[in-house]
């Protein structure tokens, strides 16, 4: 397991402190999509190196939103994507990130109807309410389509990119949506359930068809985590780790060693499964040290998390080397 950690901003004093907490690969968080050009790219990963970390992690990707929906110039779009991951791989970026929501708001279609709850401490984070969704008038100016289209769309997305993917020795490995409700503001959604999983895995068995396992977003739907991690073992490309307290229909975000799931079992069922990829801490709770408002990327409520998960992944090795794991 590969520790590392979104540097939000991705300034010199947070990528400095990335170093200094024992981070090796750089996330590129940037939910509005990667630049298509190759210099660009180059740019994005000597800042990096600048800093001794090593760009293996794309998030969320180039821009989808017309493939997701099928519009007009989804062929283009799918061609600029497929150039874009052989330059990715000629720089060592190993993951691909994506999410397949409709792509309407800043962050795609994660939604929370609250971003003031309060946690541990009073710390400030997130939460979703579906009583509270109507309050929220999310207006965007999609045009809905048929939720068997939107199935057609992401398996000929896939079996168009996996050989370019493949070619660039990258995985692409997709979100589940957030939170996992089929529809959200007349808008399906298709990457929320187990059996989602099973049929999108199974579009192809290539490596490069491959998932970001979101505990979060499991959790929200009340799932057994490790029996996942074990159901999907070598499906697995990318590791979030977020923990909440509720259910899919009402729940608050919390810190990782504060909500419902035993992270620690989870850790365990992945040291076992031989998952050896990258992990990162995913929405953490705004401490009263930060500034600004909360939007789940402060840097100090991720500088927790990353210790407590560095300690959980240890504790997870050495048990299995131990057991002979």
């Amino acid at each position: 397991m590969r520790l590392t950690l979104v540097a939000n901003p991705p300034d010199d004093t947070n990528l400095r402190v990335l170093r200094q907490l024992g981070v090796e690969e750089a996330v590129h968080y940037d939910m509005t999509g990667l630049p298509e050009d190759g210099a660009a790219l180059d740019a994005i990963a000597a800042r990096y190196r600048g800093f001794g970390l090593r760009w293996t992690i794309a998030e969320s990707g180039p821009p989808i939103d017309r493939i997701v929906m099928g519009k007009d110039g989804w062929q283009d779009q799918t061609e600029r994507y497929k150039r874009s991951l052989g330059h990715l791989g000629r720089l060592g970026v190993e993951v691909v990130a994506y999410n397949f929501m409709p792509q309407v708001f800043d962050d795609a279609m994660v939604v929370r109807t609250a971003m003031e709850r309060q946690t541990r401490g009073g710390a400030l984070t997130s939460g979703f309410r579906v009583a509270d969704l109507a309050a929220l008038d999310l207006h965007h100016y999609e045009e809905p389509i048929p939720r068997d289209r939107m199935w057609d769309n992401l398996e000929r997305f896939l079996r168009d990119v996996i050989p370019a993917a493949e070619a660039a020795g990258v995985r692409l490995a997709l979100h589940p949506d957030d939170p996992p409700l089929p529809e959200m503001c007349g808008l399906q959604r298709i990457a929320g359930s187990v059996e989602n999983f099973d049929r999108i895995l199974g579009i192809s068995p290539s490596p490069a068809n491959a998932m970001t396992f979101c505990m979060g977003c499991f959790a929200e739907a009340g799932h057994d985590i490790p029996a996942l991690v074990r159901r999907w073992q070598g499906r697995i490309g990318f590791v979030h780790v977020r923990d909440i307290r509720g259910s899919w229909d009402d729940f608050i975000e919390t810190f990782p060693d504060d909500g419902q799931t035993d992270l620690f079992a989870v850790f365990r069922a992945l040291v076992e499964t031989g998952y050896d990829g990258p992990i990162r801490s995913d929405h953490a709770p705004l401490l009263a040290c930060d500034d600004g408002a909360n939007d789940g990327y402060a840097m100090s409520g991720h500088i927790f998390a990353l210790g407590y998960l560095r300690g959980l992944a240890d504790a997870a090795v050495r048990e299995g080397q131990a057991t002979g794991v």
